[in-house]
């Protein structure tokens, strides 16, 4: 159980075990896109905030202390993630639309955290994400390329 910020209530904010991705993400990743169907990481499972859907943040967070692991970037990845260079990566959106977008680390005082950014704002309003829809985002690759997918449950 996790504490609610609104009203103090202790709730089930994140199932557990975490459900497995969907098989037409699945079948999505392996035949439209040409993913091999290995390497399928969830990254983070969470429930999305105001800020994650405030148009002028525009912006996805991933807090590093909620992430599963952090094996789903190679060396040459985190190195340049590291050094605040962002990366252009795809995004397949809860909709199975494919969409670019922009993966950075930030890091606030002692907080680090990934950000999805750029453009975060059509995937919101295509998606109709709103303030407390529990979401999931998964890593995989095409080819080498790193790519993810993300997931309303």
């Amino acid at each position: 159980m996790q504490h609610d910020r609104k009203g103090g209530r202790n709730r089930n904010l994140n199932p557990w075990p975490p459900p497995d991705l969907p098989p037409k993400f699945k079948q999505h990743i392996l035949e439209e896109m040409g993913g091999t169907g290995t390497g399928l990481v969830l990254v983070i499972q969470k429930t999305i905030f105001y800020s994650d859907v405030n148009p002028t943040a525009s912006r996805f967070s991933i807090p590093f202390s909620q992430v599963k692991t952090h094996d789903f970037l190679n060396e040459a990845e985190a190195k340049e993630l590291a050094h605040k260079n962002p990366m252009q990566v795809c995004l397949l959106d809860p909709s199975l639309k494919q969409t670019n977008i922009t993966f950075n680390k930030w890091v606030m005082g002692n907080t680090s955290l990934y950000v999805l950014t750029n453009t975060w704002n059509s995937v919101v309003k295509n998606n109709q994400l709103e303030k407390r829809v529990m979401v999931q985002l998964w890593s995989f690759r095409v080819n080498s390329p790193l790519c993810f997918a993300l997931l309303k449950l």
